[in-house]
């Protein structure tokens, strides 16, 4: 193969072995292999496909059966290693086509790297600064402004593991009532009319 280079070249050769091994073929590379067998020449200058070495290149780029493991695992190595330290689809995309090509390629890539965790966690994304602060205003009476908090996973006693905390934000009273995590929105409101509204 004269195109392109080899990026690592023990595992590559392992790769190599496993597309030769691969028959799992898309349908237009079933065709065009079809036409080729028709030909005298196998390999001809002028063609965008040529079969060399036992394999199967388009435009110079080794073809990739429609293995899911194998095309993750090129992915993989053309982005996943240390040595390339996560590239981005655009980077990624350009190293695996200097060897590599299948149909939906580019598609193939994109959701790989969209669907990888180490680069979502390092990924700056662009926004607008920060607005000021905008403290709430300080209300007049006491229990007309409340914040209400639910703590779940707590351990259960007397058939209850949650506490609903509601706490007046002007005079920072607190009243603290036992419950459930399956407590719904009608329950929320009567845990609210009994220990809360009624004593206020």
């Amino acid at each position: 193969m004269h195109q392109g280079h080899l990026l690592i070249d023990g595992l590559e050769k392992e790769t190599l072995s496993k597309i030769r091994k691969c028959t799992d073929l898309d349908k237009e590379v079933i065709k065009v292999l079809k036409n080729m067998k028709g030909e005298k020449k196998k390999s001809i200058r002028g063609d965008k496909w040529i079969e060399e070495q036992g394999l199967i290149l388009f435009r110079g780029k080794v073809y990739v059966p429609r293995d899911e493991e194998l095309r993750k695992e090129i992915t993989r190595l053309h982005h996943n290693t240390s040595i390339l330290g996560h590239p981005g689809c655009w980077k990624t995309l350009e190293l695996m086509m200097r060897n590599y090509w299948w149909p939906g390629i580019s598609k193939y890539v994109l959701n790989y790297v969209e669907g990888c965790d180490v680069c979502q966690k390092g990924k700056a994304f662009p926004e607008m600064p920060a607005g000021k602060l905008m403290p709430n205003p300080i209300p007049n009476t006491p229990w007309t402004d409340i914040s209400v908090d639910f703590n779940m996973g707590l351990p259960e006693a007397q058939g209850y593991y949650a506490i609903l905390v509601v706490c007046g934000r002007f005079t920072k009273q607190v009243h603290i009532i036992p419950t459930t995590k399956e407590t719904n929105s009608l329950g929320l409101a009567c845990l609210y009319r009994d220990h809360v509204w009624k004593l206020h």
